[in-house]
């Protein structure tokens, strides 16, 4: 028996790790997101606290962005957003990253890419509201403030005292979930405010 063990010690401690530092509000956001496609990996090997790079948050953002709004990708202009490193970019992510610059959600203005450099807060705060709300909160200085600002008063972003952390896989999958719930709140008290002259469209349209 005590032989038994020693043999399975080694795969008992992996399970241990793979799961320890899941909280229950991250397995419920990976099950929501691996439910959208948003990430396609199983939980034990999802890295959940793994930073994130930017060519991976480009496929959360888009596959996001389909789930949500029923919007295939889909690439307008070839010529656009050809960044000068777009060779290093995985081969199955291209289309992502060029779709997430086309959408105008990330790096649309610089000639680099940099796929596999980490995803700041200040980053990943711009990209999400840039996705959620648009330019509203664009042009102002740090570019990433008033992002960031918002994103903690709908309760989306709790800690934006550090711009410069990186983001981990798990983290951006609580924060698009919330995103995604705070999307059908707002429907849903547009949907119930009567005096509302959009109410009738909105009911029409979901």
């Amino acid at each position: 028996m005590k032989k038994l063990v020693f043999l399975l010690l080694p795969f008992l401690l992996v399970g241990s790790f793979v799961f320890a530092y899941t909280s229950q509000e991250q397995k419920e956001a990976y099950d929501w997101a691996y439910s959208k496609g948003i990430t396609t990996q199983p939980i034990e090997k999802a890295n959940l606290n793994w930073y994130i790079t930017r060519q991976a948050l480009a496929k959360m953002l888009v596959k996001f962005h389909e789930t949500r709004y029923g919007e295939t990708i889909h690439i307008s202009d070839p010529k656009a957003c050809n960044f000068a490193d777009k060779d290093k970019i995985t081969e199955d992510l291209k289309e992502y990253v060029h779709a997430a610059c086309e959408f105008e959600y990330m790096w649309v203005w610089t000639k680099y890419f940099n796929p596999m450099w980490n995803v700041t807060r200040a980053q990943f705060g711009t990209t999400l509201s840039r996705l959620l709300y648009w330019s509203n909160f664009d042009g102002w200085t740090p570019y990433y403030q008033k992002h960031l600002d918002y994103l903690k008063k709908k309760w989306i972003m709790e800690n934006i005292s550090n711009p410069n952390m990186n983001e981990k896989r798990g983290d951006i999958m609580v924060m698009l979930k919330k995103a995604n719930d705070e999307l059908d709140n707002e429907i849903n008290k547009l949907m119930n405010d009567e005096s509302d002259p959009l109410n009738a469209l909105i009911k029409g349209i979901y």
